[in-house]
């Protein structure tokens, strides 16, 4: 999968390719909108974080998932990546 950023303005719902992107037009692409104005913070300060804590209790998604591990989920992600 090729990315490539750019900033646009939308004109009545239409999102223009940069020239330099034009070999694009025609293509199915996946599209990410994001905000530019948003100005929040969400960076947490080093002392708020509590370096001693588990992950797992945590992690609701994960808890009592004893198969989950680095090696299941690249082995999922990459499956078709040979």
């Amino acid at each position: 999968m090729n990315a490539v950023e750019f900033q646009a303005i939308v004109n009545n719902g239409v999102i223009s390719l940069p020239k330099d992107q034009y070999s694009w037009n025609g293509k199915k692409i996946k599209v990410i909108l994001l905000d530019d104005t948003t100005t929040e913070n969400t960076n947490v300060p080093a002392e708020a974080l509590d370096k001693d804590a588990d992950f797992f209790s945590t992690a609701g998604l994960w808890k009592n998932r004893d198969d989950i591990n680095q090696e299941s989920i690249r082995a999922k992600a990459w499956r078709n990546n040979k």
